[in-house]
Formats: structure tokens, C-alpha cells, sequence
């Protein structure tokens, strides 16, 4: 189940990234939603490492590939 958070986190991660390039190529970005998305984006980094840390200490193991 861990994994499934961690994949989530780091693709919320991503597509926040995306969004951010995407308001810095309009022509006049909106300041407000840029500190928003800035915000959530480092949101998500937290929960990125503190997932990643839950990880490596094995308290789930890692998935399983076939």
C-alpha cells in the first residue's frame, strides 16, 4: 500500500510541475495561483520523503515486480 502513496505522491509531484511551467508561459501568470501551486508542490515533496523514509526503514516492503 505504501508504494501506491509513494507512486501518487511523486505523480501529484509531477503534474504540479507542469501546471507551474505552464503558468510561467502564459503572459501574464497569476501570481496567486502560482504561490498555490508552489505551495502544493512542496506539499507533495514532503509527503514524497516522508513516504520514502517509512520505506526504507521496511516498515512495508517494496512492491513486488514479476
Amino acid at each position: 500500500m505504501l508504494h501506491i502513496q509513494l507512486y501518487r505522491a511523486r505523480r501529484d509531484h509531477a503534474r504540479l510541475g507542469h501546471l507551474i511551467d505552464l503558468e510561467l508561459r502564459r503572459l501574464r501568470p497569476d501570481a496567486s495561483r502560482l504561490a498555490e501551486l508552489k505551495k502544493r508542490k512542496l506539499a507533495a515533496r514532503d509527503r514524497i520523503a516522508v513516504l520514502e523514509a517509512r520505506q526504507a526503514e521496511g516498515l512495508t516492503p517494496p512492491p513486488q515486480t514479476a
